[in-house]
């Protein structure tokens, strides 16, 4: 491929020199009808060589490629306390955070307290409405019943089913009923800084 166009732009410059350097005859035109030729059958010659590849590059097997999903690994997300990390109640910053534990291949598991739909929005919300706003399947959005706080709901499924917890509670009250919240690595603590979440104990993505 590559002596073909070093011969098309070869016989290119030769056609120019015979152009310009020979006299007006016969032999003149008859000189740059053959060069002429011999430029369209190189040229010929070239763009045969890339329909080839391209019809080689057609007939290859796709290369399989992972695809970006969960993995499974489930995660407990304390929703009432994540959507504080800016100081005000923020949908946006709980969409940020859930989104990059999404990102790391969690599965996260969200728990709220009842009244939250008045501190995100100063109504009531139901667990679906909620889902829905978070990009979320309903199963994966809890409410704890009324009276009764987030905190218990969601250390019973995380102490329940081996879970760690994203939160920045410390869970002092409840150190005796659920010791696990006192072992290293248990707690996933985070932040919001400067539009950006960063998750600490999680290594790097």
């Amino acid at each position: 491929m590559r002596l073909l166009k070093w011969l098309i732009m070869g016989l290119l410059v030769a056609m120019v020199i015979c152009a310009v350097t020979l006299p007006e005859d016969a032999e003149k035109a008859r000189i740059i009808d053959g060069i002429g030729k011999a430029i369209f059958g190189s040229f010929g010659l070239l763009m045969l060589g890339y329909l080839l590849r391209l019809q080689r590059w057609l007939r290859r097997k796709p290369a399989t490629v992972a695809p970006i999903a969960p993995s499974g690994r489930q995660v407990v997300v304390d929703g009432s306390n994540v959507m504080h990390w800016s100081g005000e109640p923020s949908l946006i910053v709980l969409s940020r955070v859930l989104s990059e534990l999404r990102r790391r291949g969690m599965e996260p598991l969200v728990y709220f307290d009842a009244n939250v739909g008045y501190k995100l929005f100063d109504r009531h919300v139901k667990a679906a409405e909620l889902a829905r706003k978070l990009d979320l399947p309903p199963a994966q959005v809890t409410f704890a019943p009324s009276r009764t706080p987030a905190d218990q709901v969601l250390l019973e499924r995380a102490t329940a089913d081996g879970l760690r917890v994203v939160t920045n509670d410390r869970f002092r009250d409840w150190k005796t009923r659920f010791p696990k919240v006192a072992e290293r690595g248990f707690l996933i603590k985070g932040m919001w800084k400067e539009g950006s979440v960063i998750l600490l104990g999680l290594g790097r993505a």
